[in-house]
């Protein structure tokens, strides 16, 4: 049971950075905040879905799919933001 809770924490937190685009406005001073506060958020949820797979050895589908998507958007925070800021320095 407590496998399931935390799989599905994970699970849920795949769908939070997707409300960025309802929360979000480009003319808004705040907006580079917001941002960044959903990067960090989906770089927590990567860590903690790598933890339930590697530590906790849960590997059920929630994880997987947690884990997966959570990948895809540290590697897009990557791609877009931090990797560009370091070849213009």
């Amino acid at each position: 049971m407590k496998e399931k809770v935390l799989s599905m924490i994970a699970l849920i937190t795949v769908f939070v950075p997707l409300t960025a685009a309802f929360v979000w406005k480009s003319d808004s001073p705040a907006a580079t905040a917001i941002i960044i506060g959903y990067c960090i958020f989906a770089a927590v949820s990567f860590v903690y879905a790598l933890f339930l797979f590697v530590k906790m050895k849960l590997r059920d589908i929630n994880t997987k799919i947690a884990l997966g998507v959570n990948a895809v958007y540290v590697v897009g925070i990557l791609v877009t933001v931090i990797i560009p800021h370091l070849l213009n320095r």
